[in-house]
């Protein structure tokens, strides 16, 4: 009965440093569920980047300390003389991977970002 505690107690911590290890890779995911609404994060997103959305641009900055190695951008699909047009997408790795700028022309449908500790 003494080593029950123990045990327990080196059973959390080692899963809290695995938790702790996992938050600072993987994706954050930003969609929106109509054209000309604001991203909202999915899951995690939120405790990993910071986006502020205007009308044609995106400005994040990555709140944890891994760095945004790439992102995906994808816009909602059109449709011109009948024809069904794919939403346009930019795949895009940034040079400063802390914060930067997303141009893309109009409020996107989803934006992922790849964060790498």
């Amino acid at each position: 009965m003494v080593h029950t505690p123990r045990v327990r107690n080196l059973t959390l911590a080692a899963a809290a440093l695995f938790l702790a290890a996992a938050s600072f890779g993987g994706s954050a995911l930003f969609q929106t569920d109509r054209p000309g609404a604001d991203l909202a994060p999915v899951g995690n997103a939120a405790e990993m980047i910071q986006v502020l959305q205007g009308n044609q641009t995106v400005l994040w900055t990555s709140l944890s300390r891994g760095v945004v190695t790439s992102y995906r951008v994808q816009g909602w699909a059109s449709t011109i003389d009948g024809n069904e047009l794919g939403g346009a997408v930019i795949v895009e790795r940034p040079q400063d991977g802390t914060a930067g700028v997303i141009d893309f022309g109009e409020k996107p449908m989803t934006v992922t970002f790849e964060v790498s500790d």
